[in-house]
């Protein structure tokens, strides 16, 4: 019989899928529950957490019995097989906060956004090739089911000309994000710039336009997604062939692909995306956040972003100084 896989939950307050959706998850047997399930849906187990606010620790901890709460954020090094990194208001902070693991060799997955400028991104996929460490990050969306079944009937639709999506958000920051996530999960990358259009980056509503290098000698193409409050997921691709489409279903088989393909990374050590993958996903996002901060929803190209950095969602939950 295989060993569970121990998990050290690094933040769990905050914007974080931990305290409602994966840890009840990966242990149901908590004071939380999550579409029903009253059965571990994984063969990992949370033995430790930590989180700059002590009390959401101990709380934590407390909701799922067993758990020991660690008094630093390194302190998980010698006792986890794996780390889950959920809260979005700790991302400034992720090449921080991963830092000791990579360095021990312990396999992480960082929530989205992975990073909110390009250094950063740099440093953490640079400290991960350099250990041999691996690391994941991305959205739930990317890992669905219907991300697959697209992939297959891309086939039938001959070249690419186009898609339209849409996106269910309340900001662009954590959930806008899943929209050029999913499709970059769906289409692959080759994207040349990036523009979003909205009054207001922190509320829905906007329009992510994408634009196309040209692949196999056709023509270029756009894409755009609509970031609005409402449907989960949607995509419509056009081919020279005819279309596809799929439309992202809310139950149980969204949720769990997510924590499956963690699992598999932290006991094989093979990561789901390369890191060029990672690097460039992060690009897409961070083009149309600076195109709706900076640019006045003006196209960005992905090459020009340098060390532009995106602006908080809400106060930074560390002190300054905090990782001097």
């Amino acid at each position: 019989m295989t060993d569970p896989v121990r998990i050290g939950v690094l933040t769990c307050g905050g914007v974080n899928h931990m305290p409602g959706v994966w840890g009840p998850l990966i242990d149901p047997r908590g004071r939380q529950q999550f579409l029903g399930c009253t059965e571990p849906m994984t063969d990992m187990v949370m033995t430790h957490v930590w989180d700059i606010n002590a009390d959401d620790a101990r709380a934590f901890a407390e909701d799922n019995p067993g758990m020991e709460v660690a008094s630093g954020y390194a302190d998980m090094v010698n006792h986890v097989d794996g780390v889950i990194l959920g809260d979005h208001d700790s991302c400034l902070h992720f090449r921080h906060l991963v830092r000791p693991y990579l360095e021990a060799g312990v396999p992480v997955f960082l929530n989205r956004p992975f990073a909110l400028s390009m250094p950063d991104a740099d440093e953490i996929v640079a400290l991960s090739q350099r250990t041999g460490t691996p690391i994941m990050t991305g959205s739930t969306l990317e890992f669905a089911p219907e991300v697959e079944r697209l992939r297959h009937d891309l086939a039938s639709i001959g070249p690419i000309r186009g898609y339209v999506a849409a996106n269910s958000t309340s900001d662009y920051s954590t959930h806008g994000i899943h929209g050029p996530l999913f499709v970059h999960a769906c289409l692959g990358g080759g994207v040349r710039t990036v523009s979003y259009q909205t009054p207001d980056w922190r509320q829905p509503n906007g329009v992510l336009t994408l634009e196309y290098e040209s692949r196999d000698g056709e023509p270029p193409f756009f894409g755009c997604i609509q970031e609005i409050s409402g449907p989960l997921g949607w995509i419509k691709v056009f081919g020279g062939n005819g279309s596809c489409e799929q439309t992202f279903d809310g139950s149980l088989p969204l949720w769990l692909p997510i924590l499956q393909h963690m699992q598999h990374m932290f006991r094989t050590r093979q990561m789901p995306q390369t890191h060029a993958q990672i690097l460039e996903k992060t690009a897409i996002f961070l083009a149309g956040f600076r195109s709706a901060v900076e640019d006045g929803g003006a196209a960005v190209h992905l090459e020009t972003l340098g060390a532009w950095r995106a602006p908080l969602l809400n106060p930074d939950p560390y002190p300054e100084g905090y990782f001097a």
